[in-house]
């Protein structure tokens, strides 16, 4: 009986190298858990730093301050104003409920 040698392939050792690599990685020790760090400085800010008091306007005419809302465009134009902060409703008028959905809907 002859035997030849063969020139090892790279693909034959591949199993074995991972095999061997797998084999590290278990016997290694965990790491120590770490805490995380505290911070050096604590620092508060108040909700109220920003709060501005109530201030008297001062007081006007009541002719004048009708006048003024009238060439403005009357109490309409109050009524479609957004008050700061709050966003604009849709202009598209809501569509009318069916009857059946006044009363807790349709007939079964």
């Amino acid at each position: 009986m002859s035997t030849t040698n063969h020139p090892v392939a790279v693909k034959d050792l591949l199993p074995w190298a991972l095999v061997l690599l797998a084999g590290t990685a278990a016997a290694q020790s965990p790491a120590a858990p770490t805490q995380p760090a505290m911070p050096t400085r604590l620092q508060y800010t108040s909700t109220l730093s920003g709060y501005q008091a109530y201030a008297d306007e001062p007081v006007q005419s009541w002719r004048e301050a009708n006048d003024r809302v009238g060439r403005i465009g009357g109490w309409k134009v109050y009524a479609k104003e957004n008050p700061p902060g709050v966003a604009p409703a849709a202009e598209t008028p809501a569509a009318p409920l069916p009857h059946g959905a006044h009363h807790g809907g349709g007939k079964p």
